[in-house]
C-alpha cells in the first residue's frame, strides 16, 4: 500500500486540489502562516478557489493558479456554481469544526493579544451610528400606506423615510419599499456599517448569493427567510435617515441615504432556483456620518438575541449606555421613558416591567457584565464595561 506523501502549501498538486484530507492540511498551513484568515466564511473561499483553479487552469498546473489565487486573497471571480460545487465539499458543520481546529494549532503565533486573537477568530464586530444606538426601527413591519417612522429618546432622535427601488422584473418601474423593520435590518445595518469601517470603503461585500450572506448573519436558509432578507436589503439601502443630536452647544442634523446604489445581479437556474448577487454602494453622506460616531456591536451577541428586536434594541442601549456613565454614580431611569422606546405595543405599564425582566434576564445570559437594578418603577445604570473593548477595537 502506497502511502500518499503530505501534501506541500509551497507545491500543491491537482491531486491536493480534489483531495478534502489534503485541502484541510492545506488551509491549516495557510492559517499557520498568517497569509489566510481563519473564518467559516473564509473555509468557503478557500475551497471555492481550488473549484476556480481546476475549472479555470489552462496549462496543467492548477496548484500554482490556487496558490496564487491564495495569496491575492481575492474571490471576485469565483462563480455560483463553482462556491455550490465547494458547499458540496465541505459543509458548514465541516467548516464551523475547522476554524475551531486552526485556532487551536500549538505552533499558531498571536500577531496581537489573546483577548483580540479570540475576537479575530470567534467574533463578528458591526458598527452601528451612535444615534442608532439610542432610537430604533419598528419592531415589525407598519402598515404599508406608513412611509415614515419616528422616534426620540433623551437627545438624540431618527426619522426614516421609505424609499424606492427598481423593479427588476418591470421595465421602467420603480417599486416602493417600506421602512426597515424586525431583526433582520437590525442585522444588516451593522453589518455594512462595520464592512465600510473595518475596509475603510463605501463598497460592501453583501456575498455572491443570498445563502452565503444568510450564513453570515446566522439565519437558517430557506425561501421565506431569503425573500424577507431581500425585501429587508432594498429597504434599507432605498430609506432616508434624519439622525438629529442635541447638546448644550446647539443642535445638529445629519441627513443621509444608506446607498448611493444597489445592485442585485439576479441570475435563475432550474435547478437552484433564483441566486441572488448584490452589490451596495453606500453614499458618500452616510459614510462620513458613520464616520464620526460609530459604535461597536458584537454581532454574535445580536445572533443570540434575534428572536426579539426589542431583546435586541435593549442589549445595544444598554452597550451604548452603560460605559458612559460615571464611575461610581447611579442613574436610575423611569420605566415610563423606557416603554415608548422598547414596547410601544406594551401599554399596561405592570406588563412591561414583566417582559423588561424577562428580556434583561436574556440578556444577562449572552453578557452578564451589565450592572443594573430593576426595582420599583425605574431602572437604575451604572457604569459598565461595553461588550467590545475600546481595546480591541483600536486593533482591530
Amino acid at each position: 500500500m502506497t502511502t500518499r506523501p503530505t501534501p506541500d502549501i509551497d507545491q500543491i498538486t491537482e491531486a491536493d486540489l480534489r483531495s478534502d484530507s489534503a485541502m484541510t492540511t492545506l488551509y491549516l498551513e495557510a492559517v499557520r502562516r498568517k497569509f489566510w484568515p481563519n473564518r467559516a466564511e473564509t473555509v468557503l473561499d478557500f475551497w471555492s478557489l481550488a473549484e476556480k483553479a481546476l475549472n479555470d487552469d489552462k496549462r496543467g498546473t492548477p496548484g500554482k493558479l490556487f496558490y496564487a489565487l491564495l495569496k491575492a486573497k481575492s474571490t471576485r471571480l469565483v462563480t455560483d456554481a463553482m462556491e455550490r460545487r465547494a458547499m458540496a465539499r465541505i459543509g458548514s458543520a465541516e467548516r464551523h469544526e475547522l476554524v475551531q481546529r486552526a485556532d487551536g494549532l500549538n505552533g499558531l503565533p498571536a500577531p496581537v493579544p489573546e483577548e483580540v486573537q479570540s475576537a479575530l477568530f470567534g467574533r463578528d464586530i458591526g458598527y452601528h451610528h451612535g444615534v442608532m444606538m439610542q432610537c430604533f426601527l419598528p419592531q415589525k413591519a407598519l402598515a404599508d400606506d406608513q412611509r415614515e417612522w419616528q422616534v426620540s429618546h433623551g437627545r438624540a432622535s431618527m426619522l426614516v423615510e421609505a424609499g424606492r427601488v427598481v423593479d427588476p422584473e418591470r421595465d421602467n418601474t420603480f417599486r416602493k419599499c417600506a421602512v426597515p423593520s424586525g431583526s433582520k435590518a437590525r442585522f444588516i445595518i451593522p453589518y455594512i456599517i462595520g464592512s465600510a469601517v473595518l475596509h475603510n470603503s463605501r463598497e460592501i461585500d453583501m456575498g455572491r448569493s443570498l445563502r452565503r450572506f444568510m450564513e453570515k448573519l446566522g439565519f437558517h436558509y430557506n425561501g421565506r427567510n431569503g425573500a424577507i432578507l431581500t425585501r429587508e436589503v432594498e429597504n434599507v439601502a432605498a430609506a432616508n435617515f434624519y439622525l438629529g443630536g442635541w447638546d448644550e452647544e446647539g443642535a445638529t442634523t445629519q441627513y443621509a441615504r444608506v446607498a448611493k446604489e444597489l445592485s442585485f445581479w439576479v441570475e435563475r437556474n432550474p435547478d437552484q432556483g433564483v441566486l441572488w448577487r448584490p452589490e451596495m454602494v453606500l453614499s458618500a453622506d452616510f459614510f462620513e456620518a458613520i464616520k464620526e460616531r460609530r459604535v461597536p456591536v458584537d454581532m454574535g451577541h445580536l445572533r443570540k438575541l434575534s428572536k426579539s428586536p426589542r431583546r435586541m434594541d435593549l442589549y445595544c442601549w444598554l452597550s451604548y449606555r452603560l460605559p458612559r456613565i460615571r464611575k461610581g454614580k447611579a442613574i436610575p431611569v423611569p420605566l415610563r421613558y423606557l416603554q415608548p422606546i422598547f414596547a410601544p405595543d406594551i401599554a399596561d405599564p405592570h406588563y412591561f416591567k414583566q417582559a423588561l425582566r424577562t428580556d434583561l434576564r436574556a440578556i444577562a445570559k449572552i453578557y452578564p457584565d451589565f450592572a443594573l437594578e430593576l426595582k420599583g418603577d425605574a431602572l437604575t445604570l451604572r457604569k459598565s464595561p461595553p461588550p467590545v473593548p475600546p481595546k480591541l477595537v483600536h486593533l482591530l
